[in-house]
């Protein structure tokens, strides 16, 4: 990632049910990173996709009124509750308190108002076929929770796979967790007469099995997607390997799409969900109303683990402001998976920070994207990026917004002075097709810190954005006026 570099390779399965294995390697400071997609099965594929799907055109989205700006909320997914954050767990006390616990510090009104659960509140099938819950997690019932959340002003989300089970059994041993294969109809019916708001479509169970995953992939998240829109209630629909099987269809069956590998609470796992983002601009669906590409959950702050709702970092605070100002320029749904009930500083600069999430919201311009990249024998340092996006001010002027991020590439991971040739930014947009820049740049706004004309940035008559002393692993946020 931090050389702009990487290669693709695929190695054949020792048999049916063995993973597909491909790997992208990435630079990420000293270490060269391998990441390995266990079954995500399209991958096989990428190559002769790009050039099959390079002459599609998308629409944009899935026809159900929903998702009209990036969704944000709370998951269950990281809480957990012993040391490793081994297994979700979720009940009726931690959604309840996690719910209030939002409204009490600020992240309701800041616009985080799904609370989700993750593969952790399903029990079976009873002698009708209907899907069950953990009675002793959910004593109330998932309809009184759902009630109650939404008399308290939230969405809910619920969870399920498209395989035969799912991919967890909650910390509940010997239990296998059924999914919706052969019932997409009646848990969709069953999801929307409990009120539920967003459904999350995992790919786990029988699907994982190579062979059988490619025959029924595509056409699995298509029924899957009109049994939602067929329902008796509107449901945000998030695929986790749609995007896999659909390709540039994407959009047209799900209003957000996973495109990576889990994401996890370290900093190689974000550089790959960041190097993973990328694969979004060869197929025109890198994110519009209806329609989100998804960088999955924000760790902010760092996974539970034992104790009295704890955190236990696995990144740095710069790790984690680089991970929301990546996540928020090119307009990821914003799903925290951390325990919200006790907000750490660097959660409530993040999640709180209104200047931030107001563009993040705004489909008044398109998402940003990687615009320069550092690399041996470049000008700017390697390891060292710059995304963009141009922006409306609050009083509808056109500016741009930069998030300039060290990687950490040098071997003692010192800061790096960035620079970067905005004139030339604009230049390429008007080469696009799009409005280009004449005005001169007169002001520059550092939105972390709410600080302006920050001393470690210059904007040169010529246009070149220099910053300086961007630690390792971390970034400036910055709004160019």
């Amino acid at each position: 990632l931090a050389t702009a570099s990487s290669a693709g390779a695929c190695s054949r399965p020792t048999s049916r049910s063995s993973p597909l294995l491909c790997s992208v390697n990435l630079k990420l400071g000293q270490r060269n990173i391998t990441s390995r997609y266990h079954n995500m099965h399209a991958k096989a594929v990428f190559t002769s996709a790009v050039l099959a799907s390079a002459l599609c055109t998308t629409v944009f989205g899935f026809d159900n009124g929903l998702g009209l700006t990036p969704p944000m909320g709370w998951n269950t997914w990281k809480t957990c509750g012993d040391d490793g954050c081994t297994h979700d767990y979720c009940d009726e006390y931690e959604v309840k308190s996690a719910a209030a616990a939002m409204k009490a510090n600020g992240m309701k009104d800041a616009g985080y108002n799904y609370v989700n659960l993750d593969d952790c509140w399903a029990y079976g099938r009873d002698e009708f076929g209907t899907l069950t819950w953990d009675s002793d997690r959910f004593p109330s019932g998932m309809p009184s929770l759902i009630d109650w959340l939404h008399d308290e002003g939230f969405k809910f989300g619920l969870y399920t796979s498209a395989g035969n089970e799912t991919c967890s059994n909650g910390g509940r041993d010997g239990l296998h967790v059924p999914g919706s294969e052969g019932y997409f109809t009646e848990d969709v019916q069953t999801f929307a007469s409990w009120g539920v708001d967003y459904i999350k479509l995992d790919w786990c169970g029988n699907v994982k099995n190579i062979a059988y995953g490619f025959e029924h992939g595509k056409r699995y998240h298509k029924q899957f997607a009109e049994a939602v829109n067929a329902s008796s209630r509107p449901m945000f629909l998030e695929t986790v390997a749609g995007y896999y099987f659909l390709r540039d269809e994407v959009a047209q069956y799900s209003n957000s799409w996973r495109f990576c590998e889990d994401h996890h609470d370290d900093w190689e796992s974000t550089g790959e969900a960041v190097a993973c983002r990328l694969d979004q601009e060869y197929f025109d669906v890198s994110g519009a109303a209806g329609g989100w590409p998804y960088m999955d959950f924000l760790m902010t702050g760092g996974n539970g683990c034992a104790g009295p709702i704890a955190h236990c970092p696995g990144q740095t605070d710069d790790n984690y402001k680089t991970e929301f100002g990546i996540w928020t320029i090119t307009q990821s749904p914003l799903i925290v998976a951390t325990d919200v009930r006790n907000m750490t500083n660097v959660m409530e600069q993040a999640l709180l920070n209104k200047d931030i999430l107001r563009h993040h919201q705004s489909t008044a311009t398109p998402p940003g994207r990687l615009v320069a990249s550092g690399k041996a024998g470049s000008d700017m340092c390697v390891g060292c990026q710059v995304w963009a996006r141009d922006v409306r001010t609050d009083a509808g002027d056109d500016a741009t917004l930069l998030v300039v991020v060290n990687w950490g590439a040098s071997r003692d991971q010192h800061a790096e002075d960035i620079s970067f040739d905005l004139a030339s930014y604009y230049q390429g947009r008007a080469q696009r097709g799009l409005e280009g820049h004449s005005e001169a740049i007169v002001g520059v706004e550092d939105l972390w810190a709410h600080v302006d004309a920050p001393a470690n940035v210059e904007v040169s008559a010529e246009g070149v954005v220099a910053v300086s002393q961007v630690p390792a692993g971390g970034c400036e946020i910055l709004l160019l006026s």
